[in-house]
């Protein structure tokens, strides 16, 4: 959906004052599959320009949630197996070679650091229920799901929220 037919329908909404998830969610989100490399997970991020993606499983129903916050603290820690003198965090400066890529396979997939069981809303639950939902869970998004199948729909972010709540 276009962005000015998005914001047209969802001033709408707040006109008549029940804003609904269909109103501000971003349709079709960028989705990543179980058993996927983290550096799969960082390149999507990267060249969506996103912070985080739905993981599915290979039926394309919503498994969990993977963030570069996770994506961080992996590199930050390394993986359990990891030696203290290691420095992961050096694969994000690093070219693509040989090693950088076997170190990169051995921070795992993105089952290791996603949250699974996310946080999840359905198209037509009211905006207000479902950023009282967000905060109370301390989550940035929420993935939008078909009830039926629970394959994502949508997503909606905390910034998607700033548009509905108006200073």
């Amino acid at each position: 959906m276009a962005a000015t037919t998005k914001r047209a329908r969802t001033v709408k909404a707040l006109k008549l004052g029940q804003p609904i998830v269909a109103d501000v969610m971003t349709e079709d989100p960028i989705c990543v599959e179980t058993g996927s490399s983290l550096r799969e997970v960082a390149e999507l991020l990267d060249e969506h320009e996103i912070s985080g993606l739905p993981v599915v499983d290979d039926q394309l129903r919503l498994v969990g949630v993977v963030s570069r916050t996770d994506l961080l603290r992996r590199l930050l820690e390394g993986p359990n197996e990891a030696r203290h003198d290691e420095h992961w965090l050096d694969l994000l400066t690093a070219g693509s070679t040989s090693k950088v890529d076997l170190d990169a396979a051995r921070l795992g997939v993105v089952d290791d650091v996603m949250t699974p069981d996310p946080v999840t809303a359905q198209q037509d639950e009211k905006i207000a229920r479902v950023a009282r939902r967000m905060a109370d869970e301390k989550v940035h998004r929420i993935v939008v799901i078909d009830p039926a199948t629970r394959r994502p729909l949508g997503i909606v972010t905390t910034l998607d929220l700033l548009g509905v709540f108006p200073a």
